[in-house]
């Protein structure tokens, strides 16, 4: 058979974005079996995606997606900057997001989390992004957990996402939500309150603050609140709520937390 059903050619075109000459080599050799012609190309495109695997991939992007209570999340690696803005590329970063979605386990942490059969389609995907943008892909992280109550900012170019799960009634819940996705994304805090800083690196700079402060013959009765006075600014910075509100910079960002809105987790998902 050296002809191929145009339909059929355009019906592979539109499912997989192959080249026109790579649809009609797998129908003719699937005999216009659309689902065999599908099968031949994710093989040759599982053999190139091979080809190219040992090249670096420099750049990335980051999806989050957020639907009937549960959080997915991918980070998606390619060799440039003009893939990494690709619509196929950016598309196939969504597809993954609703393949995690649908994997069985409620919580996902890493690749390591998940079956061989769940690992099998997402290579596929990435074979079939492979084989379209003609670049080595990766997936370099993924994520699934469940929350009945959180807010999602993607911040425009698909670089940083911020992610706030939380427990609440009160009416504008979301609209602190989203301001404390903002903070976390723009500030980049690396601890929610101060009780969440390690006792090893309190003491560490606790110890340390003592010393200068002794050093500098500071009357003892005042030592302590000078030591307490210079961890409190150390760690201010690196502490979500004791950061200086983005949006006006004489509030704290827990001056707009009310009292019935209980901060679960905040996550900045970067590479």
């Amino acid at each position: 058979m050296s002809k191929v059903d145009i339909k059929l050619l355009k019906r592979l075109r539109e499912l997989t974005n192959a080249p026109l000459k790579d649809c009609k080599k797998s129908l003719l050799e699937a005999w216009d079996n659309l689902e065999k012609a599908q099968e031949v190309l994710r093989k040759q495109w599982a053999i190139k995606a091979a080809k190219k695997a040992d090249r670096k991939t420099n750049e990335w992007i980051v999806k989050v997606k957020q639907e009937n209570g549960i959080i997915t999340g991918v980070k998606l690696a390619c060799e440039t900057d003009f893939v990494a803005k690709n619509e196929h590329f950016i598309e196939s970063a969504d597809k993954l997001l609703d393949i995690i979605l649908s994997f069985k386990k409620e919580t996902i942490n890493s690749m390591d989390d998940i079956s061989e059969d769940e690992k099998e389609q997402i290579n596929n995907i990435i074979s079939d992004t492979v084989a379209v943008v003609w670049e080595n892909v990766k997936v370099i992280d993924i994520f699934k957990m469940k929350a009945d109550q959180a807010f999602v900012y993607e911040h425009p170019g698909n670089k940083i996402v911020g992610v706030v799960i939380y427990n609440s009634s009160n009416g504008k819940d979301k609209e602190v939500a989203k301001e404390l996705a903002l903070q976390t994304v723009a500030m980049n805090p690396e601890y929610i309150k101060m009780e969440d800083i390690p006792s090893e690196i309190q003491d560490k700079f606790y110890n340390e603050f003592k010393e200068e402060v002794i050093a500098s013959w500071k009357p003892e009765n005042i030592v302590e609140n000078i030591v307490q006075g210079k961890l409190n600014k150390h760690f201010s910075s690196m502490v979500l709520i004791e950061q200086q509100w983005i949006r006006d910079n004489t509030k704290k960002i827990k001056s707009i937390i009310p009292w019935d809105f209980d901060l679960v987790d905040v996550i900045r998902y970067s590479i």
